[in-house]
């Protein structure tokens, strides 16, 4: 088998594909939701007969697992997106010896994962702030003309294959203002007697309860089915996240490490100027001993690092080694790449930005 062959299943058997995947620690369910059909992803083996190796990407993730030959694990480097972010889920046992491999010529940092669950039924309660009012989500709903149900069912859709698919099997909450749908918490998967949940709050609307509130309610709602574990996935450093899970009843059960690459946060106030000032000086490193080639979106990670650790100057000066090598060419690319940069007022007419700006289309 070349670097070029990795065998891409159509449809698979799970007595073969499930025991490759049997060891990972945490059993999040992102990964028993696409081998279940419940969800969509896309499931490479090193072999037709007897796969003594796979690796299945399910939105940015890619989890690799089994005993890969170095030949698969170059397949898939080569499948891994350069232009995007992604998520490496690898066994804390072999990460060390398949990295290299795995990440050739890519730039993933180790980055903390945590897990939660709620195995607790006993319903819990949770105030509706003033001024605000909670709905279950189903048809009537999503059918509805709320302002922000087409977010809403963008967020389903990353998860489950239709919205029919989680108006028979999904279940989840919204917190509205008026008619202005402000937060919602959906089952993300659902496998069996086990689920995991999501939540999202508006960023104007958060620190009100808001998300505790719909996080409690979709919580009930799985036990109520007969779900017995409620999983939370988040960064270990979203302290916004931790707190809500743990407001809605959730306890910890392991933090475990991924590899990124990007920062490691979902938030920019995740992590502190002087955080975002250690992890660009160290993502430089990685450029020193390799410079990125064919892609410029390394040098797009480190520049909005830059920029949150408040050095203007070097977050041109990786800007500008984007289009040095040809691969930023338009506004329009840097400000779909990167939409809060033009968020700041009177940008393109500071003179360091505007001669940067004047390199582009």
């Amino acid at each position: 088998m070349t670097a070029s062959n990795a065998v891409r299943l159509e449809s698979w058997n799970r007595h073969e594909i499930d025991p490759l995947f049997a060891s990972r620690d945490p059993k999040t369910l992102e990964a028993e939701a696409v081998l279940a059909g419940k969800t969509q992803g896309t499931l490479y083996v090193d072999r037709l007969t007897a796969p003594r190796a796979a690796a299945l990407n399910v939105g940015v993730g890619w989890h690799v697992v089994g005993r890969p030959a170095p030949q698969f694990l170059e397949a898939i480097n080569l499948r891994l997106p350069r232009n995007t972010y992604s998520v490496l889920v690898l066994p804390d046992d072999q990460a060390n010896e398949w990295l290299p491999v795995l990440a050739r010529d890519l730039y993933f940092i180790r980055a903390r994962s945590r897990y939660a669950e709620r195995t607790d039924a006993a319903p819990l309660q949770a105030p509706c702030p003033e001024g605000y009012h909670v709905e279950a989500i189903d048809g009537g709903l999503l059918g509805g003309s709320a302002k922000g149900v087409e977010d809403l069912k963008e967020s389903i859709l990353n998860s489950w294959h239709s919205l029919e698919d989680f108006e028979a099997e999904g279940f989840g909450f919204v917190a509205l203002k008026g008619s202005e749908i402000v937060g919602h918490s959906i089952s993300n998967y659902v496998c069996g007697r086990h689920c995991e949940i999501g939540v999202e709050v508006d960023e104007t609307h958060r620190l009100k309860g808001l998300g505790t509130l719909v996080a409690t309610r979709t919580a009930n709602a799985a036990f109520a089915r007969g779900i017995r574990r409620v999983g939370w996935m988040s960064w270990a450093c979203n302290h916004g996240s931790v707190a809500v899970s743990l407001n809605a009843g959730f306890s910890d059960v392991c933090e475990y490490d991924v590899h990124i690459n990007h920062w490691p946060a979902e938030n920019p106030s995740d992590l502190t100027q002087d955080e975002f000032r250690a992890f660009a000086e160290g993502y430089e490193r990685l450029f020193e001993e390799q410079p990125p080639a064919g892609s410029g979106y390394p040098h797009i990670v480190a520049a909005t690092a830059w920029a949150l650790a408040g050095s203007g100057h070097n977050c041109r000066n990786q800007l500008l080694r984007a289009i040095e090598m040809g691969w930023l060419r338009s506004l329009d690319q840097l400000r779909e790449l990167w939409p809060e940069l033009f968020e700041s007022p009177g940008l393109q007419e500071r003179k360091p930005w505007a001669e940067l700006f004047a390199l582009l289309e």
